[in-house]
Formats: C-alpha cells, sequence, structure tokens
C-alpha cells in the first residue's frame, strides 16, 4: 500500500503544479478590421473611386509567469492587405507585422523580434483612424530589433538596436527615446543613429501633448533628419493611386536634408469626434521644396470598439515634389482623398 500511495501522491503533484502552471499563462487572440472606400483625386486616368484595407491585422498574444517576479511574453501579428498594401483580396497572403519574445520584471522589459519602433512609439504614432499619416519621418516597425523599455510612474525610458542581416554592420541602426507625463500634458522625444552600409545619418524627434480639457486636445510634433540617414521608409503621402497607371503622388527626399512638422487639435462630444492636422514636409539638399497636408476627420463611435469615420486631406507641393505614376503620368500638384470608413477592434 504504501508503494501504490507514494506513486500515486507523485502523480497528483504534478498534476496539480501542471494545472497551477496552465493557470499562470493567458494567451489572446485579438484584430482589427479596417475597411473603407477611397477617393483620390490626383490628376492622372487611372484616380478615383476604390475600395481600400487600412492597415487590418490579427494576431496571437501570450504570457506566462515564470516565477520570482518575471513575466515571459510573445506576441505573432499579420496583416491582411495584398501586396500593393491596399486592398483586400481573397487569394492574396497575409504578411508578418510583429513577431517578438520578451521578458518583463522589476528590471523593466525587454523584447527581440519583429517589433514596432521605438522611434514610433514615442514621436511618430498616427492622429487618424486609418493609421496612415501622411507627413512623418522614420518607419513603424523593424525586423531583428532588440529594444528595452523602462516605464516609471510618470515617465517612459527606451533604448533599441537593430542587427538586421550579416551585412557587415553589427548594428544596423539605434535608438533612445523617452516619454515624461505632467498633468494634463505629455512630452516625448527621440533620436536614431543610422549605421547601415553608406548610411551614417542621424534623425532627432519631438512631441507634445496637452489635454486642455476632458473632450479638447492639442498636439504638436517636429522631425528632422540629415540626409545620409533612410529615414523616409515609404513615405509619400496618403493618396494612393493603383492599377497600371498607379503610385504614390508626392516625391520623397531622397539625398536631401528634411524636416516634417505638424500640429493637431481634437475635440470629443458624446460618442463622437472631429479632429484635424496641419503639417510641412520640407526637403533641401538634391531635393528642394515643400509639401503641406491638411486633414479633418469625423469620427462615429458606435461602441468603444467599433466606429465608422469621414476624413478629408489635401496635399499641396512645388513642383519640384510632384512624382510620376507607374505609367509615366505626372501626379498633380494639389491632391486629394476622401475616405469613408470602418474600424473593428476586437
Amino acid at each position: 500500500m504504501k508503494f501504490v500511495a507514494i506513486p500515486s501522491a507523485l502523480a497528483l503533484a504534478v498534476v496539480a503544479a501542471a494545472a497551477a502552471h496552465a493557470e499562470t499563462t493567458t494567451t489572446d487572440f485579438y484584430g482589427s478590421i479596417r475597411l473603407g472606400l477611397d477617393n483620390a483625386d490626383a490628376g492622372v486616368p487611372n484616380d478615383g473611386l476604390q475600395g481600400r484595407d487600412y492597415a487590418s491585422r490579427i494576431g496571437v498574444k501570450a504570457s506566462t509567469d515564470l516565477g520570482n517576479g518575471l513575466t515571459g511574453v510573445g506576441v505573432v501579428e499579420y496583416g491582411l492587405v495584398d501586396d500593393e498594401g491596399v486592398t483586400l483580396n481573397q487569394k492574396g497572403q497575409a504578411t508578418l507585422r510583429l513577431g517578438y519574445v520578451g521578458l518583463k520584471g522589476a528590471f523593466g522589459e525587454v523584447y527581440y523580434g519583429s517589433q514596432t519602433t521605438l522611434w514610433h512609439k514615442y514621436v511618430r504614432g498616427p492622429y487618424f483612424s486609418d493609421a496612415n499619416d501622411s507627413v512623418r519621418l522614420g518607419t513603424t516597425r523593424k525586423d531583428d530589433l532588440t529594444q528595452y523599455y523602462y516605464n516609471g510612474e510618470n515617465f517612459s525610458v527606451g533604448v533599441s538596436m537593430r542587427t538586421e542581416g550579416q551585412d557587415g554592420d553589427d548594428i544596423d541602426d539605434y535608438s533612445v527615446g523617452g516619454q515624461y507625463n505632467f498633468g494634463p500634458a505629455k512630452v516625448a522625444l527621440a533620436y536614431v543613429k543610422d549605421e547601415s552600409g553608406d548610411n551614417t545619418g542621424e534623425m532627432y524627434g519631438a512631441r507634445v501633448w496637452y489635454d486642455v480639457t476632458d473632450a479638447f486636445a492639442l498636439s504638436a510634433y517636429y522631425h528632422q533628419a540629415s540626409k545620409d540617414m533612410d529615414a523616409y521608409g515609404n513615405f509619400s503621402g496618403n493618396v494612393v493611386v493603383t492599377g497600371n497607371d498607379g503610385g504614390r503622388g508626392v516625391t520623397s527626399c531622397t539625398g536631401s536634408n528634411v524636416a516634417d512638422q505638424g500640429i493637431y487639435a481634437g475635440y470629443k462630444f458624446g460618442s463622437n469626434m472631429v479632429h484635424g492636422r496641419v503639417a510641412l514636409d520640407s526637403c533641401s539638399g538634391d531635393i528642394d521644396g515643400d509639401t503641406y497636408s491638411y486633414k479633418v476627420e469625423y469620427v462615429r463611435f458606435l461602441a468603444k470598439n467599433y466606429r465608422v469615420w469621414a476624413s478629408y486631406e489635401a496635399l499641396d507641393m512645388d513642383d519640384t515634389r510632384v512624382a510620376t505614376s507607374a505609367a509615366g503620368n505626372e501626379f498633380s500638384s494639389t491632391m486629394s482623398e476622401t475616405q469613408l470608413g470602418v474600424r473593428y477592434d476586437f
């Protein structure tokens, strides 16, 4: 009886331990479907009304209590747009947006993998429902990132480095940034140093928010990058034309120093919000010239996680910034885009 009881007790202990461990692991599925109609007036034959996806995504995130105040985390997220990055197709392939693992504790948080950049987190995040603000520098996500964050009571700081590919550069770029909250205001700063190949440039950014009241908020930002910094990513304005005459209608500041700046105001009333932004993108160097952006949006929240929106953006640029479509047609120097969209987060 004793020999039977001992292994039985051990088995029960193992089962109990496994059950206890299972209770400390959480796994959540999430998504954000963002679809709508987009009317581009860009001065080329193929502009007009089209269906559009605004960065829809699905993902899974998990966390496990590792004991001793440590938590292990993992995230995998895929975007649903097609290769053009504009529309959803039934036979299109999903593309990886995020894929990383990390460790959280009293020391802070450290992550490795494909992640949202520190730059985007602190000084670049979007103002509008489509998440495609047209005048800003830098990029949203990068692969092979190692990032560390520490969150205090009223502040957050972070450092990041990227080691993408065996290209002769141990570190392709590194970043530092932080945010401080005081009362109704918060100020964020970020810096990026490019060390990839022949790019040795720098990028600086600042952003401020001020909640004048619970309903009325103001914000402003400033981004600056040297000409040898790969600062733009895919920037070229949010006015998109697809098809044989497709393209994006603003020429990037390749080989030039560049500065972006903007001011924003938003007002909430009941389940509604009206907000707008005025911004300027300036190039000086191989390409000279300015692009102005004016955007307004109305949002109706049918629930906290379900919204509909209507927006209008106008771009006005110098002739030196006018781009050419894939078919060789020149875009207009004054362009506009009207959106009607639905966003459902779950």
